[in-house]
């Protein structure tokens, strides 16, 4: 079989290495939008989920010159931390240390790279299968081959780009991104991206210069990250700055993030990104950190990083089908998550390597192998993908009581590793220590869900919680209504709130403070159908007691 993937990020090169390692390919060919390797932004971190199956496919991480050119074809000289340092709102600071381990024990560890140096290391991996290499199943990689249109039969499937090329397949995968092309052909009825409303900028700054950083008095840095191999965090409500060590401890990667709901460059669609300035830069961390302890460290990283650029952040909603016959998608293309979990290139790694792993299984059935692919992923990146929008503080109220005790039950870290806040759970191993090539042996009867991934001793503790924690109105509603859309879409405010799950109507306005779930769910999804994100992964306990909640059968 051929197959065809479009877009040559992360998600795409990984995906081709997989789908060769597969052994159902004769060849497999990348098409990539850009004329030459590259990729915005500044830093990013490849989790132990994600690098144990970089290790597995023989993509380098660590090797390469740090002190090498900008955008070799090398090793991904990542940085390897020791700690993650959070910088508390008292000016004190709490350590801890990552666990390169996890509980997989297997010292897969998290990787702190430069994205071109990501990107470059799979290039090679990928060039070591080109066509000149006499290996099986080659990998192709075009560049300038921006996708214009696609069709399928029930035996193949045919893309053509703006230049007039084309290429057929027994297989289409659109690993393009946030606003990808494939996933309107996929699923046309998938949701926009949606502005957050947050602002971030990126940035690096050289080693030799982050030990001269001082104050705007001339004082030293409470907290300079040159005397430490660490991962450092400072937030506020409105304000997220986080910093790391890449290209071998030679670059510190900076990100800072902050609320602004007037920045009108990000409400359209001119663009995800610009040159920053950096007086703006500085004035709005002042702005995020006013009166803050942390402030002065802030604005001294603010005004050394080097060439930064400035991002809006948009998020997508949770839309229920990945593949439609011949075609699928993965990564942000698929799951569109944020960066405030470091998660983004992993998963679309993750979903690269489960898609192989259903080939394998499967043979040259493509439908079966995509519909094996989807319900075993679908909840895994919608997780990820929902939980990263938590951490933008000015969408969601504070947790109620009910969810917190049911959080603490579940024992599952529902943050990132460089967050040192006690909000629940701690247990991170459903996040690190998770292999994506465990498929199972068969088709799932179902989209997987979060009971599928809980051990059954967890399972039990959480249900006994949730049912002593089930809030229940004075007056339950019947359910007997037929609403029409136009009538949920009127009740569509953080405090009139209706939600559409599987064709029912759940009025959400008082429930909200009491579920589960926490009123972030009535902030992201007031007069919307939400059936993607839970509308599979209720149990039967979580049915009965929404019937109070039901309001009717929507017509659509």
């Amino acid at each position: 079989m051929h197959a065809i993937i479009i877009g040559a990020g992360m998600g795409g090169l990984f995906a081709a290495l997989a789908l060769r390692e597969s052994g159902q390919f004769t060849s497999v060919d990348v098409y990539e939008q850009t004329a030459k390797p590259s990729t915005a932004g500044a830093g990013i971190t490849m989790p132990p989920n994600g690098a144990r199956l970089c290790k597995w496919l023989g993509v380098d991480l660590t090797g390469g010159d740090p002190k090498g050119p900008h955008g070799a074809v090398d090793g991904g000289r990542a940085a390897i931390l020791e700690t993650t340092r959070m910088v508390m709102d008292d000016g004190t600071i709490s350590v801890k240390p990552l666990d390169h381990n996890t509980a997989a024990n297997d010292g897969a560890g998290f990787h702190h790279m430069h994205r071109l140096d990501l990107l470059m290391c799979l290039y090679k991996r990928c060039l070591d299968f080109g066509p000149d290499s006499g290996e099986d199943c080659p990998i192709r990689i075009h560049m300038a081959k921006r996708l214009d249109s696609m069709s399928q039969t029930d035996d193949l499937a045919t893309v053509t780009f703006r230049d007039g090329t084309a290429d057929t397949g027994e297989l289409v995968i659109g690993a393009d991104g946030l606003n990808s092309v494939t996933r309107q052909f996929v699923y046309p009825a998938a949701p926009p991206r949606r502005w957050t409303f947050v602002v971030c900028y990126r940035g690096l700054i050289p080693r030799e210069e982050v030990a001269k950083l001082t104050k705007e008095d001339g004082s030293p840095m409470d907290y300079n990250p040159i005397d430490s191999a660490s991962m450092d965090a400072r937030k506020t409500e409105f304000g997220y700055v986080v910093t790391y060590w890449v290209r071998g401890g030679e670059l510190l990667n900076v990100w800072m993030g902050y609320y602004e709901p007037d920045a009108d460059e990000f409400e359209g669609d001119e663009g995800d990104w610009f040159p920053a300035d950096r007086a703006e830069m500085i004035r709005n961390m002042k702005i995020a950190f006013k009166d803050d302890v942390r402030m002065d460290d802030v604005v001294a990283l603010a005004g050394s990083v080097v060439k930064p650029t400035k991002w809006g952040l948009y998020d997508l909603d949770a839309f229920p089908s990945w593949h439609n016959g011949r075609v699928a998608v993965l990564g942000d293309a698929a799951h569109a998550v944020l960066p405030t979990f470091g998660q983004g290139a992993a998963l679309a790694i993750e979903d690269g390597a489960a898609l192989g792993k259903c080939f394998e299984l499967h043979g040259k059935d493509v439908y079966s192998a995509l519909l094996h692919y989807e319900r075993v992923r679908h909840y895994r990146g919608t997780r990820v993908q929902f939980a990263s929008k938590f951490l933008l503080r000015h969408l969601e109220p504070e947790d109620s009581p009910e969810r917190q005790k049911i959080l603490k039950a579940l024992n599952e870290r529902d943050y990132p590793v460089f967050d040192h806040a006690q909000r629940a759970g701690g247990d991170d191993s459903w996040l690190y220590a998770f292999d994506a090539r465990d498929i199972g042996d068969e088709i799932p009867a179902k989209r997987l869900g979060p009971w599928d991934f809980r051990s059954a001793e967890a399972v039990r503790e959480a249900r006994i919680e949730v049912a002593r924690n089930l809030w229940v109105p004075e007056v339950s509603l019947k359910g007997d209504r037929k609403v029409t859309l136009e009538e949920v879409q009127q009740h569509n405010t953080f405090d009139d709130c209706w939600i559409i799950i599987h064709g029912k109507v759940y009025d959400f306005s008082e429930w909200k403070d009491h579920h589960p779930g926490g009123p972030f769910v009535a902030r992201m999804y007031a007069g919307k159908d939400a059936t993607a994100e839970f509308g599979t992964y209720h149990s039967r306990l979580a049915e009965k007691h929404m019937a109070h909640f039901c309001v009717g059968d929507v017509i659509y």
